[in-house]
């Protein structure tokens, strides 16, 4: 069985020696070669997904996008919550008294949940974030798991 040169081209290929650069008269040389080849190969293809993880860790990208995605969900939650009491209502042939006091408690509930989701979601963002700098374990599963329900 011949052996094939191995091509650079292949991202999935993680040994990927490009032998025909590598000094073979000393061991010192061939080991500097193939040290300096892993170093590019680290450059080119693992420091950009580390930078982008740290640039994830250090600004506030992931919070906004959270709040916004919050804020969307709130708002969504509390008209389905409206139009099924609306239903519900309706069913017994009353309708849904639209006081100005209902509309206040109503605002006042959606405050109060604003407020705490997004203080939740503050915390889980810095304690995240916290991980991804310390390089505790599941760091980089749980970014990759932000905002799927």
């Amino acid at each position: 069985m011949a052996d094939t040169p191995a091509t650079t081209d292949d991202p999935f290929d993680l040994y990927a020696v490009d032998s025909s650069q590598i000094r073979t008269g000393r061991y010192q040389d061939a080991l500097a070669d193939l040290t300096r080849q892993q170093f590019e190969d680290y450059k080119k293809r693992y420091l950009p997904v580390q930078e982008k993880l740290f640039s994830l860790a250090t600004d506030d990208s992931l919070l906004t996008e959270q709040l916004e995605r919050n804020q969307q969900n709130i708002d969504s939650n509390f008209k389905v919550a409206k139009e099924s009491e609306d239903r519900q209502l309706a069913r017994f042939g009353v309708s849904a008294a639209n006081s100005k006091q209902d509309n206040n408690n109503n605002n006042l509930l959606k405050s109060l949940t604003t407020a705490s989701v997004n203080n939740e979601t503050r915390s889980s963002v810095d304690d995240l974030q916290n991980k991804i700098l310390t390089g505790q374990g599941g760091a980089t599963s749980t970014l990759a798991d932000i905002g799927n329900v």
